[in-house]
């Protein structure tokens, strides 16, 4: 977790409890990082702006009530020796987020998973799918628990010795996890789904022995990939805490069900297609995870990606 050096953190100030900046603050304090607390002004409908008599002054008003709550919020964290900023920002919850960490370089992101008004159904609201999708650098969105524990850890990888680009986010996923579970004394586990068939693959095949050699065949192929993967780690696909699944419904579904069965507190994970480097392709195994988890997930993209969001509003 040292990498985490510039962190922003966004928060809804009309709230009570911030779980996403009690964890950014272990964070900062551990990695001697900088924070900055936002909280977003939304831009008025049309209607809105149509039936206010003055939407501007009714929008610098809200900016004002924000500013002040992120200073109060802001405030003891200074007093302990923390550097802090606060900032009100104008316009679409994540596109503004994501203008703040090109603008700032920020390097992580924190916020809940879901906000208490949002209208998307499911765990993750649409600001957070938004950020999964585009933001430049790693989020990490949180459950909106009050006090969050990341004691049980998964860190979901794919070892792919012919692609550099997906072996080196694997092994960012890998130390992300493992030093997450170091620094709350829990539990690592490591999982890594494959499947290479459709479902009903193996009604095509005239000898079934054939379709069965060569399923044992590819799943030893995978374990060796897993073990070579696992070497600086000290650990094999026969270790505690290693999960090597044939993923019959699906890769994203398993982990899901895998998270499910071990009481997982946060999934580490990559959220891009390998073809997604530039722009806003979420892979299908990610698709499938977030649809279904309901614990905090810290997600990266691969080296290389490039957010279709600007600086500047088109």
């Amino acid at each position: 977790m040292k990498r985490f050096k510039n962190i922003l953190v966004a928060v809804d100030s009309r709230m009570q409890d911030y779980p996403a900046l009690q964890w950014a603050v272990r964070l900062a304090e551990h990695n001697q990082a900088k924070l900055k607390i936002v909280d977003v002004v939304p831009e008025f409908s049309w209607i809105a702006r149509l039936t206010m008599p003055d939407s501007e002054h009714t929008k610098q008003v809200l900016a004002d009530e924000k500013r002040q709550k992120l200073e109060a919020i802001a405030a003891p964290l200074r007093e302990q020796g923390f550097d802090v900023e606060t900032k009100v920002l104008f316009g679409k919850t994540s596109g503004e987020i994501m203008r703040e960490v090109l603008k700032s370089s920020h390097d992580l992101v924190l916020r809940v998973t879901k906000g208490a008004h949002s209208h998307r159904t499911g765990f993750f609201g649409t600001t957070s799918m938004s950020l999964l999708r585009t933001c430049p650098c790693a989020v990490w969105l949180v459950r909106p628990d009050r006090t969050p524990k990341f004691a049980r850890v998964l860190a979901a990888v794919d070892p792919a010795p012919s692609d550099v680009a997906q072996e080196t986010m694997s092994r960012t996923i890998m130390d992300l996890g493992r030093s997450i579970a170091d620094f709350e004394g829990g539990q690592l586990h490591v999982a890594h789904t494959w499947k290479l068939f459709d479902s009903n693959a193996d009604d095509s095949w005239s000898n079934p022995g054939q379709f069965d050699e060569a399923m044992r065949s590819i799943g030893s192929s995978v374990a060796t990939a897993m073990n070579d993967f696992l070497v600086p780690y000290n650990l094999n696909h026969h270790s505690d805490g290693v999960h090597l699944i044939h993923a019959e419904g699906g890769p994203g579904n398993a982990i899901a069900d895998l998270a499910k069965q071990q009481n997982i507190d946060v999934v580490v994970m990559g959220t891009l297609a390998r073809a997604g480097l530039s722009g806003a392709l979420m892979g299908n195994t990610a698709e499938q995870v977030l649809d279904r988890v309901e614990c905090s997930v810290l997600t990266i993209k691969p080296n290389g990606f490039v957010s279709p969001v600007t600086v500047q509003r088109e």
